[in-house]
């Protein structure tokens, strides 16, 4: 079984699950940058990953576009969707909904939450004015360690 994580990252945080993934997932697993713009062979893969970040209730516009233009292709596949967060709200299960397409949802083996962190070194001077700026945020994000592993092994049993 040979496995693809799909991801797009800001500042980082989601290449770190997605490395995390990988390496909880073991041999097989390839990682492809969303925004670099290569063509995938889908043919290659049996499951494909997807994963993005949050910010302002949205993820990345590639992860969008990469879902819209593949949903044929991804629908033949086994599927795991992911996000990094740094505030989801009240649901992460909402937000899964609200930025992943309803065909993909409802095709997806595994979906999950992964948390999320802040990085100001790599943060531009208006990212940093935003997040000071939110107040709501009352612990220090971090990245959820064992929702990766969660995800990770389940869709091993899956593809069992």
């Amino acid at each position: 079984m040979k496995t693809l994580i799909a991801y797009s990252t800001t500042l980082g945080c989601t290449e770190q699950c997605a490395s995390r993934l990988k390496e909880d997932l073991g041999e097989g697993v390839d990682m492809y940058r969303i925004s670099r713009r290569r063509k995938i062979n889908f043919e290659l893969y049996d499951t494909v990953i997807i994963g993005g970040s949050i910010h302002e209730g949205m993820i990345q516009r590639a992860v969008r576009k990469f879902c819209e233009e593949n949903l044929k292709d991804l629908l033949k596949k086994e599927i795991g969707l992911f996000i990094c967060c740094v505030d989801p709200g009240e649901n992460e299960d909402e937000l899964l909904k609200s930025v992943y397409p309803d065909e993909l949802l409802s095709h997806a083996l595994a979906k999950s939450y992964f948390g999320g962190e802040l990085n100001f070194k790599k943060m531009n001077l208006m990212q940093k004015i935003m997040t000071r700026k939110k107040e709501r945020l009352e612990v220090m994000p971090e990245i959820d360690f064992d929702s990766i592993l969660s995800f990770a092994e389940q869709l091993q049993q899956k593809n069992a």
